[in-house]
């Protein structure tokens, strides 16, 4: 036992992260597919992006994978891969169509390849710690709502929802803190809005 790899450690743990996972489940389908997917406008993780996501938590929470886009035109040139947790405490269902989720707040990271984003500064031209943020990982606070419609069952989609979501970013963050005098905190969050498909 104290040969054994740390890498096959953790493969074989979540190999049984992942059975356990899919017993639970209550349809036959691979764990592997997504529970929803996300057309998304704006909001710190491109001009445009697509995403897919999972429950979690008896739906109260999700993890989802973006990626996404922002053409030349819009300010040059960026790819950006993002991951979110989103916690749902709060579902008003109205009539038997409709869930609205007021407010949902989440957390999410997102990484940027362009031109001159490095995970870190350049060595050859920044001391070590002269600056104490990436330029390429950013780090977010979010604020989303939902409303969503529920379909009846003669599809494959069960629901479409539309949202819209406001985040924050790290460095907008301290920004304000140091100067939250004279800054409302309104200014620093950024909106972006979409569209998500349940299967």
């Amino acid at each position: 036992m104290a040969n054994f790899p740390h890498k096959q450690l953790l493969f074989s743990f979540l190999l049984l992260f992942s059975f356990q996972y899919t017993k639970a489940q209550e349809s036959k389908r691979s764990v592997l597919l997504p529970d929803h997917l996300d057309l998304q406008y704006a909001g710190s993780i491109g001009y445009a992006s697509i995403g897919f996501g999972y429950n979690m938590f008896k739906e109260k929470a999700s993890l989802s994978f973006h990626y996404g886009y922002v053409p030349e035109v819009k300010g040059g040139e960026l790819h950006i891969a993002a991951i979110k947790f989103e916690y749902k405490p709060i579902a008003i269902r109205i009539k038997n169509k409709l869930t609205f989720y007021p407010i949902n707040p989440g957390i999410f990271l997102s990484y940027n390849f362009g031109k001159n984003l490095d995970f870190r500064f350049n060595p050859d031209q920044y001391a070590k710690g002269y600056y104490f943020w990436s330029p390429a990982l950013r780090e977010h606070l979010s604020f989303s709502s939902e409303l969503k419609i529920l379909g009846d069952g003669s599809s494959k989609i069960k629901s479409i929802s539309i949202y819209a979501e406001a985040n924050a970013n790290d460095l907008y963050l301290i920004s304000w803190y140091e100067n939250r005098t004279t800054t409302p905190i309104f200014d620093i969050f950024k909106l972006g809005y979409g569209i998500r498909m349940y299967f």
